[in-house]
């Protein structure tokens, strides 16, 4: 018995003990991190859900959210541009973007050099196995040693291997049948990710590293260092975008966001805010994306600000609807469907419907969208048949782009889910939306037409009913004698 108890003392010290370890780390995690800005103290893979810590309020105090967020894609371009290029007080050299890298790149202030793609912790020691990565290759861009080929925002470590595998490949989708490549030197046999002739895909832990860099480049230096389109580098908007969402901003991120700052002055805008990704080209930001602003879930960190509740539409009387009868729909699921594109216009066709998107400028950067359709802001649409319509359901991509439709639409219009409903109180041939009031994504529509007779009267004292061979009783209406 004394042995049996004094096992079980035993056990219970072993425990305290190790509880005693546990909970204080636990406590560190949940605790809001103080950036360093002397090195990165932040973590790899470790989510980053505010500002707090950081000095981006003092670098967003004439910049707020609320009001960038209402601007034109064109307008906010010009804005994040001019601040990040005002701010940028230092110019780095290509030799910063080496002796700075035990800096920018370590972890918790380790002195190490993570290496992009492998995320590899190499010693500055290793220079010369590691080497610098133009994650914008230099080949799509401009001097690989000045301007936008020195910014330490832009230029990371990598593996030598990788480095040369990567090449000046696009960013995108390599496909199940790419070819895996893995770190040479020093990185040996750490996988760095996939490729194919066309595209080098990273692993997906670092997506968005890559992504929110190229904005950065893209917006930060655009045509002064040959950065004129983000399609030179990436696969497209899409995958872009994608990537963004799928590896959020970690703490390491925004670690190295702060000593980048320090040393240069300016900020990666799209790590702080990385809604600002979807609102320059015009998409809608995805309302559960966890950020450090908290600005797409509404929310609003330090240096955000406030998002004003969107005020309820005013009930109106609902509009008599239109007796219908038959329908047709029209699919944006196949190129086959579109049988035209131009610079100020896209005509789709299928079933006896015309789809015409007249746009207010070119869209030929949006000719590989298909399904869904994309309408821009500004543009109109107009749906034709040869019959009468009498209503349309249009079939958009999510229910928030259901409700930006019905909006432009207006009264007219009702939504339920993803379903914007459109109701003619005089049915025609032809319906126009003749400005959206936010983009669009479209996946199909469904017109429905007049039916024939469009009263309530099914007896007539006029007309005497007949029969059909069959035996059927054919009645016509006496108000239009529609039988």
């Amino acid at each position: 018995m004394k042995k049996f108890n004094v096992r079980i003392t035993s056990i219970l010290l072993i425990l305290i003990l190790l509880l005693s370890a546990v909970v204080p780390t636990f406590a560190a995690e949940a605790a809001t991190l103080t950036y360093s800005k002397e090195y990165n103290s932040g973590t790899r893979d470790v989510l980053c859900t505010t500002l707090d810590g950081t000095s981006a309020a003092s670098y967003y105090q004439n910049h707020d959210y609320d009001d960038l967020s209402e601007l034109s894609e064109s307008a906010l371009f010009s804005s994040l541009q001019t601040l990040m290029r005002n701010t940028h007080k230092y110019t780095s050299s290509y030799d910063d973007c080496h002796y700075e890298a035990d800096r920018t790149d370590c972890q918790n202030g380790d002195g190490s050099v993570s290496l992009i793609y492998t995320s590899y912790s190499a010693t500055m020691s290793q220079w010369n196995g590691w080497n610098r990565e133009h994650v914008w290759p230099k080949s799509l861009g401009g001097d690989s040693t000045t301007g936008g080929g020195a910014d330490l925002h832009h230029i990371r470590p990598s593996d030598a291997g990788v480095n040369s595998s990567r090449g000046n490949k696009k960013y995108g989708e390599a496909g199940a049948n790419a070819t895996p490549k893995t770190g040479t030197n020093p990185a040996v046999g750490v996988l760095g990710g996939t490729y194919n002739s066309t595209y080098f895909e990273p692993l997906d832990n670092v997506k968005g590293d890559v992504a929110r860099i190229c904005l950065y480049v893209y917006v930060r230096w655009n045509s002064s260092w040959g950065a004129d389109s983000i399609t030179d580098v990436f696969q497209s908007v899409d995958v872009l975008l994608q990537w963004c969402e799928l590896d959020p901003v970690d703490t390491w991120e925004m670690g190295r966001n702060e000593v980048v700052e320090d040393i240069q002055g300016n900020r990666n805008v799209f790590i702080d805010y990385p809604e600002y990704a979807w609102l320059i080209f015009g998409e809608e930001v995805p309302d559960d994306m966890v950020t450090p602003s908290g600005e797409a879930m509404g929310g609003g960190s330090t240096g955000g600000g406030t998002t004003t509740p969107d005020t309820p539409d005013t009930p109106t009387d609902p509009t008599p609807e239109t007796p219908v009868g038959e329908s047709a729909a029209l699919s944006f699921a196949s190129d086959a469907q579109r049988v035209s594109l131009t610079s100020d216009k896209q005509v789709w066709e299928q079933n006896g419907i015309t789809f015409t998107n007249n746009k207010a400028s070119s869209i030929t950067a949006v000719a590989d969208y298909s399904n869904p359709v994309r309408l821009y802001a500004n543009s109109s649409v107009t749906i034709e048949a040869a019959k009468n319509i009498a209503k349309i359901e249009f079939t958009c991509n999510s229910s928030s782009y259901a409700t930006d439709l019905k909006n432009s639409i207006g009264n007219d219009a009702t939504v339920s889910g993803n379903v914007v409903t459109v109701t003619l109180a005089s049915p025609a041939k032809s319906y126009t939306v003749s400005a959206l009031s936010a983009q669009v994504r479209l996946n199909s529509l469904t017109v429905y037409f007049e039916a024939n007779c469009k009263h309530t009267s099914t007896t007539t004292a006029t007309t005497a009913a007949t029969c059909t061979a069959a035996g059927s009783i054919i009645v016509t209406c006496d108000d239009c004698g529609v039988t």
